[in-house]
């Protein structure tokens, strides 16, 4: 029989409450507490990328799946335990568009979303309540009193002939029902013929006082309303729910789920701004489980229960992720890495281009130095990969009034220093610490065998995905159709090998780049302007003079940007394209910070870049419009062809070539 994918994607809001219990992996209270505050007395949104686990958070946190965990438990312990009530509703139960197609008065519409809100939170309230009653038999609950709190603010006398929650239940709904018929006959006839019985904020804030005099076990216990993927509401509907966070002050809490772009504004309904630290706080949950200092283990449980969930045992009992993939060993110069991917270590053809340089130099300027025996000091008898070491720190030290014979022989001993393990070979063992992958990623990229850069391992995967667990569930789930397809076992013990494992990396961000971020103008625009902006990050870290280690990361000033720029890299932003380094770096001639942006290392294997960043490459403003304004992309060729020839041609005489400053 076939074995199920364990790794495909699955919408969080497609789940069964009893799949989100079994998927559940504990991030640990103190990330939790973090995230959700559930004792604050203030609303939050809780904001992220596509897949950071938003939705999981807040349903797992609900009351309705805190019921199944504990399924013998009163409904009265499972909120004791928890201390708190948490009602979960996702945006899209609203059908949010049908309130914005009246051709009636503006206001009466977004009036009309807010009361439906409302009675939509109520109700999931008031089916807790309900079950917190039956199943806590022992226990006296007061409905008329909830009942008559509720009923100070609503018009319609229906509300007082309601003996019980249930009876109260049954109004909220046939209110939802009278206000579904209102605005289909709306589509119909163009006018809204419809009196609300309550005012917005009028019923699902006034239920914590409803709720103390219901139960003294609910006395100080918080009310939380969890609201999810709140980009599906327009933006007259987030002035209701700025209103409702406004006027909730000591009544209830809510906390707010979306992705970066979610807000629309912070205005309420009557034209007040709500502020960051007054009416809300935001927490960016990517920051946040970038942040997380044991998200590797928190992966390896999150991938095995993912098996487990699956239904099919893989491999050996107890099998750890990481055995699943077989991994490149990088010691000794990364010479059984070169051997298990069939590179010839004899093959050291890329020097040519380099005695090609060093020659057309010597010949300028110094015609009476060797560049044969400058190169032959560089490379002879090394290890390959020492022997670009050699070529990139002669490019790094390069003087044009010193002789190159006498530069390369003392690059060869500082070399022979490392080898050897003396003290005198510190620094260059901080080189080839700094530059080993990179120089690696050029020696793969240049083999006539493999012709790529490969991308293999768990931890691999685990950095790629950034910390975000749908994009490790990409990564493997194309691991596991592909080792099907090959009719390969997924973990039976034998590893997935570093060629699978690559394709499956490859795959993985093309679904990413091309398929996952399909938004309309906007993300085109801002996969355009990626697509330049990791052209610069590529030429850079197969270059003969790699500018920087690791190219992954950018730093600029944005003080002058155009405004296309600013829209196109924000958008870049909230599609998960390029992630914000909030730390920046401080302008070296001024005090300035600049900007720091990485490109997502789930795209780093379209242009074979690192999956970890190190250093920056600062560009200048004129540079990064030309990579963010489409009208200025021609621009780009110009400012990226001189990039190229400045990394390249390291001996050139620059003189009349813009300075570097004005470059990056």
């Amino acid at each position: 029989m076939e074995k199920s994918n364990p790794f495909t994607l699955v919408r969080a809001s497609d789940y069964t409450d009893s799949q989100i219990n079994d998927l559940w992996v504990e991030l640990g209270p103190e990330v939790i507490s973090a995230v959700l505050e559930p004792k604050a007395v203030h609303s939050k949104y809780i904001l992220g990328g596509k897949g950071s686990g938003k939705t999981h958070i807040l349903r797992y946190y609900s009351y309705t799946a805190a019921r199944l965990r504990k399924p013998g438990e009163s409904g009265i312990s499972v909120v004791r335990r928890l201390k708190f009530l948490a009602i979960f509703m996702r945006a899209t139960a609203l059908d949010a568009a049908r309130f914005e197609v009246g051709t009636d008065r503006h206001s009466r519409w977004q009036t009309l979303f807010g009361v439906y809100l409302e009675l939509r939170l109520v109700e999931g309230l008031l089916d807790a309540l309900c079950d917190i009653k039956a199943s806590s038999r022992d226990l006296v609950f007061d409905d008329t009193a909830f009942v008559g709190v509720l009923a100070r603010n609503v018009t319609d006398p229906e509300l007082l002939r309601c003996d019980s929650l249930e009876d109260l239940r049954d109004w909220v709904i046939e209110w939802r029902r009278i206000i579904d018929e209102a605005i289909n006959n709306a589509a119909f006839t163009g006018k809204l013929d419809l009196t609300i019985p309550f005012s917005v904020g009028s019923l699902c804030l006034p239920v914590k006082d409803a709720l103390s005099k219901w139960s003294k076990e609910l006395q100080g216990i918080p009310l939380i309303y969890l609201i999810d993927e709140i980009e599906n509401f327009s933006v007259d509907q987030q002035k209701v729910i700025n209103s409702l966070l406004r006027y909730a002050e000591g009544k209830a809490t809510f906390r707010i789920t979306g992705r970066l772009y979610a807000r629309k504004t912070f205005e309420t309904i009557g034209g007040e701004e709500n502020r960051e630290g007054s009416e809300f706080r935001t927490t960016n949950l990517d920051l946040m489980l970038r942040k997380y200092p044991r998200y590797s283990e928190f992966a390896q449980k999150f991938v095995l229960k993912r098996i487990t969930a699956a239904g099919e045992r893989i491999g050996p009992k107890n099998i750890e992720p990481r055995q699943i993939f077989a991994t490149l060993n990088f010691d000794e110069f990364c010479t059984s890495a070169f051997s298990v991917l069939g590179i010839d270590e004899l093959d050291n053809s890329f020097a040519e281009e380099f005695y090609s340089l060093l020659s057309q130099f010597s010949e300028r300027k110094q015609p009476n130095s060797s560049p044969e025996v400058a190169v032959s000091r560089l490379i002879d008898g090394f290890p390959l990969i020492l022997q670009k070491l050699n070529l990139l720190r002669f490019c790094k030290e390069f003087d044009p009034e010193v002789d190159v014979c006498a530069l390369a022989e003392k690059i060869s001993e500082e070399c022979i220093s490392f080898l050897l393990g003396k003290k005198k070979g510190i620094t260059y063992a901080n080189a080839y610490g700094h530059y080993k992958g990179d120089l690696f990623a050029q020696i793969c990229k240049e083999s006539k065998r493999l012709r790529m850069v490969p991308y293999a391992g768990f931890e691999t995967f685990v950095s790629m995905s950034s910390s975000n667990p749908r994009n490790l569930l990409i990564i493997l789930g194309r691991a596991y159709e592909i080792a099907a397809f090959r009719e390969i076992e997924f973990g039976s013990g034998v590893p997935l090998s570093i060629e699978l494992q690559t394709e499956a990396a490859l795959e993985a961000a093309r679904f990413i780049y091309e398929r996952d971020t399909n938004h309309g103008s906007a993300s085109d625009l801002a996969r355009a302007a990626t697509e330049r902006l990791a052209t610069i990050l590529r030429t850079a870290r197969y270059a003969l003079n790699i500018p920087e280690v690791s190219p992954l990361v950018v730093s600029f000033s944005d003080t002058s940007l155009t405004a296309e720029a600013r829209v196109t890299l924000e958008a870049a932003l909230n599609y998960s394209f390029l992630i914000e380094i909030y730390s920046g770096r401080p302008d070296r001639n001024s005090e300035q910070i600049r900007r720091k942006m990485q490109l997502n290392p789930m795209l780093s294997p379209h242009w074979g870049l690192s999956t970890g960043r190190r250093g920056d490459l600062s560009l200048s403003t004129q540079l990064v419009n030309s990579i963010f304004d489409s009208k200025l992309s021609s621009e780009f060729d110009v400012l990226g062809n001189a990039l190229r020839v400045k990394w390249n041609q390291p001996f050139k005489d620059f003189q009349n070539q813009p300075a570097q400053e004005e470059l990056f």
